[in-house]
């Protein structure tokens, strides 16, 4: 009979390996080379949020994947705009909505100063060629992009920061280290870890608005890191997970819903022949989905 204690107690060894080589790792750091303590004053920067949902249909041998871009603009504003793409992989889904999410990004530039992403800016593909108008027009303009990621399953800037190739979970090692700053420094505000380039002006680095709680991976464009200020105002949207609400706000609206995706199978039914998919994708189906949204399927 199949049990979970073979697994658990697995689980347990591997947590107790895990705070060995942290604690023997913090042991051979320095708090004051590897975090930043942020005392730059908020500034009163208008913001955005970004994130996508999608979900993937197959019809007439085709696969179209629908993409709902959420943009939130504090205090009170929030839209979302459905985009239909016929893709030939099934697995690109997710980076086809992510070039979306960029497009929203640069778009957003035009009239606000700080837009925030869900989910590193860093993707392999055809992305970087979108990342890096963002980037520039970002620099050009004097605003900001910053991405952050809650779940880090790929070690990012470790080895960059010490120089060393480390086998061990930074956000874990990191969590501990900025716990440590704060006991021995008494820091109640932002800590930031010391930021590391990762490719062209996209910098990286883990952010810790309210201690007790695991710090976020920022991904962000590197001026950022000569005006600070933008973390600070960003801290104040942050919940105690360290985690901006306004990007709570966008991930629950671009959620795509059942109901949602019913009425998107129907579009696409009422379309016909394959030959009218194409034209029809953009009229038809966004017509059907503007009105399903209307009756607040969310």
């Amino acid at each position: 009979m199949y049990t979970l204690e073979p697994l658990i107690g697995s689980v347990y060894r591997l947590s107790e390996i895990d705070l060995t080589q942290i604690g023997a790792e913090l042991e051979q750091l320095e708090d004051d080379e590897l975090v930043v303590e942020v005392n730059a004053e908020p500034i009163d920067y208008t913001v955005a949020a970004v994130d996508s949902g999608f979900t993937l249909v197959k019809y007439l041998g085709l696969m179209v994947g629908l993409i709902n871009v959420a943009m939130v603009l504090p205090p009170e504003s929030s839209r979302s705009r459905f985009i239909a793409r016929i893709i030939n992989d099934g697995r690109s889904l997710g980076a086809v909505a992510k070039l979306e999410e960029l497009n929203a990004t640069h778009e957003l530039l035009d009239d606000r100063d700080v837009v925030l992403v869900d989910g590193p800016l860093l993707t392999e593909g055809e992305g970087d060629g979108r990342l890096r108008a963002l980037v520039n027009k970002a620099l050009g303009t004097g605003r900001y992009v910053l991405s952050f990621t809650k779940e880090v399953r790929l070690n990012r800037v470790i080895n960059r920061l010490l120089k060393a190739d480390k086998p061990i979970n930074e956000a874990s090692l990191f969590f501990a280290l900025l716990e440590r700053f704060r006991l021995r420094h008494g820091s109640r505000g932002v800590l930031i870890t010391t930021p590391v380039n990762l490719q062209g002006e996209v910098v990286g680095f883990y952010m810790q608005a309210h201690g007790g709680s695991p710090p976020v991976y920022v991904e962000a464009t590197s001026n950022v890191i000569k005006n600070l200020g933008v973390l600070g105002t960003v801290a104040l949207m942050m919940s105690r997970e360290n985690y901006p609400i306004p990007l709570y706000i966008a991930d629950k609206i671009s959620k795509v819903s059942d109901e949602l995706r019913r009425w998107f199978i129907m579009a696409l039914l009422r379309v016909g022949s394959m030959s009218d998919v194409d034209p029809l994708l953009y009229r038809y189906i966004r017509d059907v989905l503007g009105y399903a949204r209307g009756r607040n399927l969310y």
